[in-house]
């Protein structure tokens, strides 16, 4: 995937304390319900790469991911819905609010090329 390059990274930055949100601005923090459906959602290939793209700490909005894997826009964000809801990703609102930024937090990559929820450990490095 050589066009995710063109993307610079983004730090997401530390993940806010919901109470100190002003009125109106959302933040996910959904995890997952089951193992079952953590893995169910990253068994989609189009999932898949979404979370490659996103493993190295950048934040992008769901625009961003479907101008990348070249895919519509409704169906990019109907994944990064399921990868959220199954705690595979989080979100946050940006600057504008009618974005939403799409990241893997810092948790859960304890170094580069390493993705671990506690259940499980990904390793992405090419074997």
């Amino acid at each position: 995937m050589s066009d995710d390059a063109a993307l610079p990274p983004v730090n997401a930055g530390p993940e806010p304390d919901r109470s100190a949100l002003p009125p109106g601005r959302a933040f996910s923090a959904e995890q997952p319900s089951t193992a079952p459906g953590f893995f169910s959602a990253l068994g989609n290939p189009w999932r898949w790469q979404m979370v490659k793209m996103l493993a190295d700490g950048r934040a992008l909005t769901a625009t961003d991911v479907a101008g990348v894997l070249k895919r519509d826009f409704d169906g990019v964000s109907k994944h990064l819905r399921i990868l959220r809801r199954a705690g595979v990703v989080r979100s946050r609102r940006g600057a504008d609010r009618r974005l939403e930024l799409f990241f893997i937090p810092q948790a859960n990559r304890p170094e580069p090329g390493i993705l671990e929820w506690g259940m499980v450990r990904l390793d992405l490095h090419p074997r």
